[in-house]
């Protein structure tokens, strides 16, 4: 009988920590976004690179997750060359070319009720 009783709260244990972990550490809850470096120098060679960041419920990066987005470049397309676009895993970096200005990139998450607007300075060359 006492083996019984061990096993059903070992198991109930379990449910308890297995719920807790989906709840609250696994699930996302809040996209961010991380540019870096935050500004670009006309220079064609300086890069940046935008990060979809899935949050949990503590505000922690989600572990072993992913946030799939979209970047749509509304402005300032032809101020930057786009190196790599990877929908699955949220990331884009993009290379500016040799002129200064403004480049405005919309992210939309797979997470995210609506789209996020992202401006890039462009900065003249100092060199």
């Amino acid at each position: 009988m006492e083996k019984k009783k061990i096993y059903l709260a070992l198991s109930i244990l379990a449910i308890i920590i297995f719920l807790f972990g989906k709840l609250y550490l696994f699930n996302i809850y809040e996209v961010t976004y991380e540019v870096k470096p935050e500004k670009l120098y006309a220079d064609n060679q300086s890069v940046v690179r935008i990060q979809a960041i899935p949050i949990n419920a503590f505000g922690w990066k989600a572990p072993f997750r992913s946030a799939p987005a979209d970047f749509e470049i509304k402005e300032g397309a032809d101020l930057v060359y786009v190196q790599k676009n990877d929908k699955d895993n949220g990331t884009l970096i993009i290379k500016a070319k040799d002129k200064p200005g403004t480049v405005t990139i919309f992210v939309k998450s797979k997470y995210s009720m609506l789209p996020t607007a992202l401006d890039i300075i462009i900065e003249p060359n100092a060199a």
